[in-house]
């Protein structure tokens, strides 16, 4: 087993810990490029651990979550004398009231405290109590800026869930115990595991001793691409308790080349549908939309075949339900109903990559003349709102057959591969995007049947596809440019990635689309 080793990892500074989304911009004879912090999640195989490893590692994070309640609590009590001078949390005088000193700070010892957490949890070590402040800090000063932009009083933080902390790799002293990535590309069991140090003491024999628990990551093709071991800068362990799983939260440091273009940047924007596999609209610094650069993907011919196969597996399931109540045999029909689905699934899947195939044609004619952004549209929770009982069934039945996750997926693949950087084709959350009028922002609208879209305040009137494409577009746009609450990042909701706010700093001319 070849254990990646970690004696060559700059140490991680009190800025890496702060400012933990901070960009640095490399100016260079070359290429400028921009460094930001990339997050990378991996599934912990627990189903392959031992009983006693799972018990250990579900009191390491519980001990986590308590000791970062405890903060939170004695930053809720002490606010404005943390608070006095900077406004921000002041660290030092958090220490002062929670943890005692072994060695002399300002020329004498710290003894006494007001809130012992030393004493309390006294198989806790400094640096790990300097995480769990550290998480509970952020915490709070999150809150406070939700709860200053909030019209409502919004509840006091705190950690109901296991919420263990953040671990940095690598100390001021210089040491980088705290985990190892331990690479096994030819172990069948886990090609990538996590050696982590159990912080509760298993040994005392005059000094403390810690065991390493030895944790397998479900490591994939695509974790090796995004997952560079050397960059690797701190840990967290995520427990889900709806999926009953545990998961590794992996932050390293990327550097991406800024891409330099004479071309004037644009924003396409592309709306999923049903009927309308896909449409497409640019908008550049003209402020107008040429019939040109629209497209609708379409295909009648292959969506009638769909529609044909699936009316037909849907008699087939009635005759199923008949002859089961009958008691007659189904051996035929199941066979027929085998091959029918899987006749409309090599369908589907053809009438995915011709629309894909057919957008990605379209992309690349508008790469050569514009600086080219792409913002599409991911209705995630869109088959939420016909639940079982509203009344609907086709509709439901239609929207649990979209396959508009899979479509995102294999454009963003498909564009990778011609040279697409992956901030530049970002899923963003559609809600009210079909709504909302593209011109004004009003959502005194209404849309006759699916094709029409009327806007009763500047009676504005085109295809309902088209205002929504429009919409999704200027939603990226308004993250770049207008971000809420500060936020220097912009989160991808299919892949989960976040991006600078800097590699879009083109986008200044584009501002007049969201006036």
């Amino acid at each position: 087993m070849e254990i990646e080793k970690n004696n060559k990892q700059k140490e991680l500074t009190k800025e890496d810990g702060k400012h933990k989304n901070d960009r640095v911009i490399a100016h260079t004879s070359q290429t400028p490029s921009v460094s930001y912090y990339l997050h990378v999640k991996l599934r912990i195989k627990t189903e392959l651990m031992t009983t006693q490893k799972r018990d250990r590692l579900r009191l390491i994070t519980e001990r986590d979550t308590r000791i970062c309640n405890d903060y939170l609590r004695i930053i809720r009590h002490n606010e404005d004398k943390l608070t006095q001078d900077t406004g921000s949390i002041n660290k030092s005088l958090l220490n002062k009231l929670t943890l005692t000193t072994s060695t002399k700070t300002h020329n004498k010892l710290r003894t006494k405290v007001p809130h012992d957490l030393k004493k309390r949890y006294s198989r806790c070590s400094h640096d790990e109590f300097n995480e769990c402040r550290d998480k509970a800090i952020w915490t709070y000063s999150g809150w406070k800026t939700l709860q200053k932009n909030s019209k409502k009083e919004m509840s006091r933080p705190v950690f109901k869930k296991k919420t263990p902390r953040i671990q940095y790799r690598g100390s001021r002293s210089g040491r980088s115990d705290r985990f190892h990535l331990i690479l096994t590309p030819e172990n069948t069991v886990a090609k990538l595991w996590l050696e982590l140090r159990d912080s509760l003491d298993t040994n005392r024999s005059g000094k403390r001793n810690h065991k390493r628990l030895l944790l397998p990551l479900a490591y994939s093709p695509y974790h090796e691409k995004k997952l560079k071991l050397d960059n690797v800068k701190t840990l967290e362990l995520v427990y889900h308790s709806k999926e009953q799983q545990w998961w590794a939260h992996f932050t390293l440091q990327n550097t991406v080349s800024l891409y330099q273009s004479t071309n004037p940047p644009a924003m396409l924007g592309v709306d999923l549908g049903i009927k309308k596999t896909a449409v497409a609209v640019l908008l550049t610094p003209t402020g107008k939309v040429i019939m040109d650069e629209i497209r609708f993907i379409v295909n009648k011919e292959r969506q009638a075949k769909m529609w044909q196969l699936d009316n037909r597996i849907g008699t087939i399931q009635k005759l199923l339900d008949t002859n089961n109540n009958n008691g007659q045999s189904t051996k035929q029909l199941n066979v027929k109903l085998y091959q029918l689905r899987n006749r409309l699934r090599s369908i589907t899947e053809q009438e995915l990559g011709y629309a894909v195939n057919q957008l990605v044609d379209f992309i690349l004619q508008l790469k050569r003349r514009y600086n080219l952004f792409i913002s599409v549209g991911y209705p995630k929770h869109i088959r939420n709102l016909r639940p079982r009982g509203s009344g609907n069934k086709s509709l439901r039945g239609r929207l649990h057959k979209w396959s508009f996750r899979l479509f995102i997926t294999k454009l963003q693949h498909k564009l990778t591969q011609h040279g697409f950087e992956s901030y530049r084709v970002v899923a963003v959350d559609e809600k009210w995007t079909s709504k909302r009028c593209s011109r004004c922002n009003s959502l005194n609208t209404t849309r006759t049947g699916q094709g029409q879209f009327n806007c009763h305040n500047c009676n504005y009137e085109l295809d309902a596809d088209l205002n929504g494409a429009r919409n999704i577009a200027k939603r990226l746009i308004q993250y770049a440019l207008k971000p809420k609450y500060g936020y220097t990042l912009i989160r991808d909701t299919l892949t989960d990635e976040y991006h600078e706010i800097v590699l879009f700093n083109c986008f200044q001319p584009l501002g007049q689309w969201l006036k």
